[in-house]
């Protein structure tokens, strides 16, 4: 659920014809890539049945990019490209994906996009996908993926690590 600013309407009153007066409360903050920069840093976990590292540059210009890799018995599986970026109120996750050959699944200008649920001091959250801190060195990120009518939901587990 998007987080909306709300606003108590006037309300005709039918009997005596008279309406309350309309309130309005403070509007929410405009969302911030500063909220995602604790996600800034290199981190490795175990997921999938395969080791993966993840890596995220500090935020610039709005914008935090990353990138990911999975690998299994030492051989690499698939890369991504991920940015974070602010839109429609929220900050949102684009990711591109490749085969090791560097080969793209999306379309040339295409992404798979996640889009903005919510955003806190510790967590994350896109629709199908999300992150959440766990302690200073801990991510914990639960992504929802569909292979045809089966929809399954699967936690990884990253570890903050030296660069």
């Amino acid at each position: 659920m998007r987080i909306l600013n709300s606003a108590i309407v006037a309300v005709a009153l039918l009997a005596g014809g008279c309406a309350a007066q309309a309130q309005t409360s403070p509007p929410a903050p405009a969302a911030s890539i500063d909220a995602a920069a604790w996600l800034a840093g290199r981190w490795v976990g175990e997921g999938f049945g395969g080791q993966m590292e993840e890596a995220w540059a500090p935020p610039v210009g709005g914008q935090m990019v990353g990138h990911f890799r999975y690998w299994r018995e030492g051989q690499p599986q698939f890369y991504e490209f991920m940015m974070l970026d602010v839109a429609e109120g929220g900050v949102r996750m684009r990711v591109k994906h490749f085969n090791p050959d560097m080969v793209g699944w999306e379309e040339k200008d295409g992404w798979h996009t996640f889009e903005p649920v919510s955003v806190g001091p510790d967590a994350l959250v896109f629709n199908g996908l999300e992150i959440r801190r766990d302690g200073a060195d801990r991510v914990v990120m639960k992504i929802t993926l569909r292979h045809g009518e089966v929809v399954e939901e699967e936690v990884l587990r990253f570890q903050r690590a030296p660069l």
